[in-house]
């Protein structure tokens, strides 16, 4: 309980991790990412904020900055980008960074892409930005992450030996 009260970046990642495992989405949590439910008053209207958040989630894989995200509201790039701040808690390009870790990590734990690939689809440069980022935000490698979200395998039902009467009957 002290971690959460006194390391916020560590609270979240926790509170992330936990939510992985349990296989709940981080937003119904109170995750990483901050819903347009809960904008801070003095920033982006809810309409600017909702209009934002989904050009980010449709762009994710592409290459985008604060001209292009303010440009979607019809906002100056300096205005926009303390009212984002304001209303998410994060700036613009690090909102970026925690949705693409995120998606990163629904990925890693979803298909058996190779880790080159994942950080191509969701938007990093390449395997060692995502490397960078990931473990900034999550606390370690997703390699590492990958192996520790493994699915566990179910232990393989012993095999029973077929009579070898009736394997003749059956099969000869």
């Amino acid at each position: 309980m002290s971690v959460f009260e006194t390391d916020r970046k560590a609270a979240w990642r926790c509170l992330s991790d936990a939510s992985t495992l349990l296989g709940a989405d981080a937003q119904d949590l109170g995750g990483n990412v901050p819903s347009v439910d809960k904008l801070q008053p003095g920033g982006l209207a809810t309409w600017q904020a909702r209009r934002t958040l989904a050009h980010i989630e449709a762009n994710l894989a592409s290459k985008m900055d604060i001209e292009d995200l303010a440009k979607v509201v019809a906002l100056s790039r300096s205005h926009f980008s303390r009212a984002f701040k304001r209303s998410l808690g994060f700036s613009p390009m690090e909102y970026v960074v925690v949705r693409r870790v995120e998606r990163a990590k629904a990925m890693i734990s979803g298909t058996r892409e190779p880790l080159a690939e994942v950080a191509l689809a969701c938007g990093f440069a390449d395997q060692a930005h995502l490397n960078r980022r990931f473990r900034d935000i999550v606390g370690i490698s997703p390699g590492r992450w990958r192996r520790s979200n493994a699915p566990v395998a179910k232990p393989a039902a012993p095999r029973t030996r077929v009579s070898s009467e009736f394997g003749r009957r059956a099969f000869g």
